[in-house]
């Protein structure tokens, strides 16, 4: 016998296990270094899926495949200590709120929220792991390592943004088909 909360709700539950799986198979990616370099520029997924999730899945859950990309992320880099974790969440359900009560979800507001959210994360990073540090080469290694990182993850967004829409879609006529009569 299956729950009438479950029949009512099956969409949506498959809709977010259906991205929980992209985040965790993204993450696993990432972590393997499977993906490709472009100019010895490595690709690093999960920070504009983390945006684009939190635009279309609002706050909460975008806090929460927020936590799950960060920890995903946490788990490649040894010294982390849970601020990529923080940082996803964070930008997960910034990027929710501003679509819940600012913002028109599109492509230039996903562009400009990728961006702003890509710059911040490189630039907090750099300080806190290369300029506190005091690494010799710091700041051309912004330059070469960091920047250009963040640009290929910027332009990357136009994939993830029709993607996680056209999810959406599908599961919204699901969504409308099973609530006809």
């Amino acid at each position: 016998m299956i729950p009438q909360a479950w029949k009512e709700n099956k969409p949506k539950i498959m809709r977010r296990g259906c991205f929980f799986l992209v985040v965790i198979a993204l993450g696993i990616l990432q972590i393997s270094d499977v993906l490709p370099t472009f100019f010895g520029v490595k690709f690093l997924p999960l920070l504009p899926l983390t945006v684009v999730l939190g635009m279309f899945e609002r706050e909460t859950y975008g806090l929460y495949y927020g936590l799950l990309a960060g920890i995903m992320w946490d788990m490649n880099v040894g010294a982390g200590d849970g601020f990529n974790a923080f940082f996803f969440a964070f930008v997960g359900f910034f990027c929710g709120l501003l679509m819940t009560y600012l913002m028109m979800n599109n492509l230039i507001t996903a562009t400009i929220l990728c961006t702003l959210s890509t710059i911040l994360y490189f630039l907090i990073s750099w300080i806190i792991f290369v300029a506190a540090k005091g690494i010799n080469g710091g700041a051309s290694l912004l330059i070469t390592d960091y920047l250009p990182t963040a640009l290929l993850n910027i332009l990357s967004l136009p994939v993830y943004y029709y993607g996680v829409r056209a999810v959406m879609k599908k599961f919204k006529l699901m969504e409308n088909d099973e609530l006809s009569f």
